[in-house]
């Protein structure tokens, strides 16, 4: 794994290892988090879209039992 040095404002630096801590990640663990959701965002595969509110078929029943009472203990 690489190796970076980075500068930023003491204010900006404080905020850092707050949410660093607050995470319970250390600096180096949160920071490299951010650059990675930024730069490999999770997407959904392109048709989803084409896809959502397709269904045109009905959900089949299903058998579920009233729970039965218990006295309590």
């Amino acid at each position: 794994m690489a190796q970076v040095t980075i500068y930023l404002p003491d204010d900006v630096e404080k905020q850092v290892k707050t949410a660093a801590r607050r995470a319970r990640q250390s600096v180096s663990a949160y920071i490299a988090g951010l650059a990675t959701r930024r730069l490999r965002p999770t997407r959904l595969p392109a048709r989803f879209a084409d896809l959502y509110g397709s269904w045109e078929g009905e959900f089949p029943e299903v058998d579920d039992p009233v729970p039965e009472e218990r006295d309590p203990l």
